[in-house]
């Protein structure tokens, strides 16, 4: 009988989450297509669930873009290929580039629809801090033999604007701005190259 009840509430979670991880995956989609505020009937549609539904599991829109971010940027940790320091420095450049920018491609529409959210959420604006961290620290890494050649100061300073060529925001205005993706590419490389002393 405790087995028979123990199945019961394992189901029932399990179908949470999967109701949960439907939503906001629905969310992700509409965004991606274009619909960067979509409403919450527009997200229950997507997902094939209630209004009500939505609001069982979030408390609101903005817990569900968080929990989205959330999941993004871990996609992001997962999916970054690493880089090996000891290739050579124009291969490095070429492989992180590759890397950052296929990323910052797909992420494009999220990341404008969640600029929208973020003046009133702490968690969405803590996921971003912790995913910009992470971002200049793979920066660091990467390029590591460069930085450490260069004096104390200049060293700071090439690694910041490493870190803001490559951000979120460089690239959206880059690309808003009328680039092909292979040009800001190009951009980005030269920049990078530039601040390595290496341009």
């Amino acid at each position: 009988m405790v087995a028979i009840e123990i199945d019961k509430i394992d189901g029932r979670r399990a179908r949470g989450l999967r109701t949960r991880d439907a939503i906001i995956s629905a969310l992700l989609d509409l965004v991606a297509a274009g619909d960067v505020a979509p409403t919450a009937q527009r997200i229950a549609d997507r997902a094939g669930v209630s209004v009500r539904s939505v609001y069982q599991h979030f408390a609101d829109i903005e817990g569900l873009y968080a929990d989205a971010a959330e999941r993004t940027y871990e996609w992001v940790r997962e999916t970054s290929r690493d880089v090996d320091v000891a290739l050579p420095l124009a291969k490095r450049v070429d492989l992180f580039v590759e890397s950052r920018t296929t990323t910052l491609e797909a992420l494009l529409p999220f990341q404008r629809a969640v600029r929208l959210m973020e003046p009133d959420s702490d968690r969405i604006r803590d996921a971003r801090m912790a995913i910009e961290a992470w971002e200049k620290d793979r920066v660091a890494k990467v390029f590591a033999p460069e930085l450490r050649a260069k004096a104390t100061g200049l060293r700071s300073a090439a690694l910041a604007g490493i870190d803001v060529l490559t951000s979120a925001e460089s690239w959206d205005r880059l690309r808003r701005h009328g680039l092909s993706a292979r040009a800001a590419r190009q951009v980005l490389r030269s920049g990078i190259l530039a601040l390595l002393g290496a341009g």
